[in-house]
């Protein structure tokens, strides 16, 4: 039998809608990880599947899990991270109570991305009964993607493999991605005095100041060379402002974050200057400032064409009927993903998920596409030698 028609027949549709249900069941915020690994694990455990939970920091774990292949081509590597944020609402139901609608999955982290894991989760299960495949299948479930990939890191680091091919399952509409550009966060504090409004003239207001700094750091143009492949990047968002203490107080202190989502060959130490020097133009008399950068991550520049691509190419079209996109396009373009470590680390990688992601109440994917996708990744597993 055609490797690909036998790997969709192994996948069944409830199995996987069953496992995606019981990951968004278990909620799993960013420094929560533990519980939704212990769930994976108890899945994983059976004949066919060497697996492991370590530690990356204390109590927060990865679960990795590997069917052996015949060697004949080098491992396959499925990534797909545990930490999931969830809209805080208002929801239609509860978001850890998952239900189906009209073909639909809802849940907490379904598609960013619960719905993938539990995909590649359903694949591994079925490869442990696979005759032979022709290489390693890996799968990497790990903890704290948000921005700067630590779980993939570790994983990556500790064991690797090191060569071979990577499927990251961020969510992409069962598109084949193959770029997103990296992140720079970043935090200015403004420190300034607290005055009670009966005495105003003697406060000086890190709050008035923070507006002004916002509309600094909105307008600066970004010194970078152009990217083909990212052609909407640098894009910039600042989206957090806190300050002062009380209605009747001058602001004393004042914290703007942002995030820029950047090209190759932006750095931290540049971009830090930029923002140090707006801010400086902008932060009046009497209030001072100081810039962090708080998180980073390098941008992904994966396969465009080759075997690996034809492969995921030919399974997605047998699989689904129609050839997938081969995209850089917005809005996975300003993604951040770990599939810039699985590349830095020697991997071939693409994207390729179930799900259209909006930071929103009532996240839901497709229930067809969902099995699907786990029926591609079994099959590339299966086929691609």
């Amino acid at each position: 039998m055609d490797p690909i028609v036998q790997a969709a027949s192994r996948i069944d549709t409830d199995r996987v809608v069953e496992l995606a249900s019981a990951f968004c069941a278990t909620p799993s915020p960013r420094g929560e990880e533990r519980w939704l690994a212990e769930v994976i694990a108890e899945v994983l455990d059976r004949p066919g599947i060497d697996f492991h939970i370590e530690d990356v920091v204390a109590g927060r774990p990865n679960v990795i899990a590997r069917v052996a292949g015949n060697g004949e081509r080098a491992p396959l590597v499925l990534n797909g991270h545990m930490d999931a944020s969830v809209h805080p609402g208002p929801w239609q139901n509860d978001p850890a109570d998952p239900w189906v609608s009209e073909g639909r999955l809802f849940g907490g982290g379904v598609t960013d991305m619960k719905g993938a894991l539990a995909a590649m989760v359903a694949a591994v299960e079925a490869a442990s009964e696979w005759p032979s495949l022709p290489g390693d299948l890996v799968l990497h479930a790990v903890m704290h993607h948000d921005t700067i990939g630590l779980g993939a890191k570790y994983a990556l680091a500790s064991e690797g493999p090191h060569r071979g091919f990577g499927i990251c399952g961020e969510p992409s509409g069962l598109s084949i991605h193959t770029g997103n550009g990296g992140a720079l966060k970043f935090e200015v504090k403004l420190m300034g005095r607290s005055a009670h409004v009966s005495r105003l003239e003697e406060g000086v207001d890190a709050l008035e100041a923070a507006v002004d700094v916002y509309q600094a750091i909105k307008a600066l143009a970004w010194e970078h060379e152009a990217c083909e492949r990212l052609p909407d990047l640098p894009r910039l968002q600042v989206g957090e402002l806190q300050a002062g203490t009380a209605p009747a107080a001058v602001a004393d202190t004042a914290i703007v974050r942002g995030d820029l989502r950047t090209v190759p060959g932006m750095d931290r130490v540049s971009v830090k200057r930029a923002i140090e020097e707006a801010v400086s133009e902008a932060c009046p008399g009497g209030v001072t400032s100081r810039v962090r950068i708080i998180a980073v991550q390098q941008p992904f520049l994966g396969a465009t064409d080759g075997p690996f691509v034809e492969a995921l190419s030919a399974a997605h079209t047998q699989i689904r009927g129609t050839a997938p996109k081969v995209t850089n396009e917005l809005p996975g373009q300003a993604f951040v993903t770990d599939a810039a470590d699985m590349a830095a680390a020697g991997l071939e990688t693409v994207v390729y998920g179930v799900g259209d992601w909006h930071y929103a109440p009532n996240e839901w994917v497709d229930i067809g596409e969902l099995a699907d996708s786990a029926r591609v990744y079994l099959a590339v597993a299966a086929a691609f030698a």
